[in-house]
């Protein structure tokens, strides 16, 4: 009896499918993020409007029942039901169903956008004014309130992500992290630069006395002018934290113009004491 002929042995296959000893070279490759595309600043009025004319070329049978601008969904409504029967001129280099169905689209895109923002700023103003998340469980179609906090969460992350961030909770939850810790380093400046305020009123008040000893460049005069006009007007805690900012912005505005001339701008005793108390409060 003849035996088959037998295959050569690669080896016996391993649970995952593949022949032990034999090593697979294909190695996944991880998905690269999805850029974020967004539409932004768009003039629908004005795309509207182009619409209309399209329609008006196309022979729209009911083009006097057009609606107005501002009424952007009654706008598409109407354009898509009257489509099929747009009539492309004679010796018109415009394809005019063509370009209005790109019109619409884009119009849809931009409407989607703008739903978005709204939805989640409802979501935000109705959470404010005390309602649970099972209160919006039916308005955003989900089952549970889970479900409603995490497509809170996308449509957030959706407002901020930026190029290569994804839709999801994670990312909404990093930027609030991020604006949170920006507010707390603003409200620690304004604290700390308001405290500086009464010493900071002091020497702008010897400047402005000692200003005829200053050899001021042009942005060191802008500096002290601003100064000079807004130091008795400082009401807030954030007005008083900047004006002790601009102080140091004075500071750094000398500084420069010395290096850059290698002179000193005070030429008068008093011009010198006014300006060694500028360092001292700026640490230059």
């Amino acid at each position: 009896m003849v035996s088959a002929p037998c295959r050569r042995d690669r080896g016996p296959v391993s649970q995952f499918g593949n022949r032990r000893g034999v090593h697979n070279s294909y190695v996944p490759q991880k998905r690269p993020p999805r850029p974020r595309i967004r539409l932004g600043a768009v003039k629908a009025t004005d795309l509207v409007l182009r619409l209309r004319d399209l329609h008006d070329l196309g022979k729209d049978p009911e083009l006097e029942r057009f609606p107005e601008p501002a009424e952007l969904y009654l706008v598409l409504q109407h354009t898509q039901r009257m489509s099929s029967k747009l009539t492309q001129p004679e010796h018109c280099a415009v394809n005019v169903r063509g370009e209005a169905a790109q019109l619409r689209a884009t119009l849809w895109e931009y409407l989607r956008e703008q739903s978005d923002a709204g939805q989640l700023a409802a979501i935000e103003d109705g959470r404010s004014a005390g309602v649970e998340w099972e209160g919006f469980v039916q308005p955003l179609r989900v089952t549970s309130k889970h479900g409603a906090y995490q497509k809170a969460r996308r449509l957030k992350a959706e407002q901020v992500r930026l190029p290569g961030e994804r839709r999801n909770p994670e990312v909404a939850r990093a930027h609030e992290e991020e604006q949170a810790a920006a507010e707390r380093a603003e409200f620690q400046r304004i604290v700390t630069q308001e405290r500086r305020f009464p010493v900071a009123a002091g020497i702008v008040h010897a400047l402005v006395a000692a200003r005829p000893g200053l050899h001021l460049d042009d942005m060191a005069t802008y500096w002290l002018d601003e100064l000079a006009a807004h130091i008795d007007d400082r009401n807030s805690p954030t007005e008083r934290a900047n004006f002790s900012g601009w102080l140091e912005s004075f500071a750094r505005s000398v500084k420069h113009a010395e290096q850059i001339s290698g002179t000193a701008i005070a030429v008068t005793d008093d011009a010198r004491q006014a300006m060694s108390r500028v360092r001292d409060f700026a640490g230059i």
